[in-house]
């Protein structure tokens, strides 16, 4: 059985060499990006490696997730244009290894994934959930969360919204959208949502 594919992922065997899950991109349709002002920047890949014991057995597995990135250059005054506006969609795929599965995302509440949508907004602090709603991602309906931080742009602090969608199924993998901008921007949130609910698959 080849452990290195895409799609749901069983490894019952045992072996020597880990096993390997990688998620598929996922992306945004170029007309939401036109219609936002959003522009893709980079797929990045997230390694994240787990031994698990079952039974006396173990196997290594080495999981990677996608970063689809995407960013949008904003008027912060005083600052000048910064690219301070931030969408992300996260793809982490269903790995299941040795009866046990490996998908932490699937269970994770909007305030634990806004622990990770810190990494994805420069150095963030004092985040404060404000209120959630409910997003359509997918042909899913699930919550989304609003937080309220602060940042720092050029030695200025700066307070900023993130919006961070709990996980819903993507072909084969799982997926979480993540959205971080100044609270001084009229009309953002709007833009976020919307680009979270035209996420596809690549």
């Amino acid at each position: 059985m080849d452990s290195s594919t895409a799609g749901t992922f069983v490894a019952y065997a045992l072996g020597n060499e880990p096993a390997t899950f990688t998620a598929s991109a996922a992306a945004v349709p170029e007309s939401t990006l036109q219609q936002t002002g959003y522009e893709f920047v980079a797929n990045e890949n997230m390694e994240i490696e787990r031994e698990f014991s079952v039974a006396g057995q173990s196997r290594q597995a080495i999981v990677t997730n996608v970063l689809a990135k995407h960013e949008r250059s904003v008027d912060l005054g005083p600052l000048g244009s910064q690219r301070a506006a931030v969408f992300t969609a996260l793809t982490t795929p269903k790995a299941e290894v040795l009866g046990e599965t490996f998908n932490p995302v699937a269970e994770m509440s909007a305030t634990d994934l806004a622990e990770m949508a810190q990494d994805q907004y420069q150095g963030v602090d004092k985040t404060q959930q404000q209120r959630t709603s409910e997003v359509t991602i997918n042909g899913t309906t699930t919550t989304q969360a609003k937080f309220g931080a602060t940042t720092t742009f050029a030695g200025t602090s700066v307070d900023v919204a993130l919006h961070v969608s709990e996980a819903v199924e993507l072909g084969s993998d799982f997926l979480v959208t993540f959205g971080g901008y100044p609270q001084r921007l009229s009309g953002e949130e709007e833009n976020i949502i919307e680009l979270m609910e035209s996420v596809g698959s690549a």
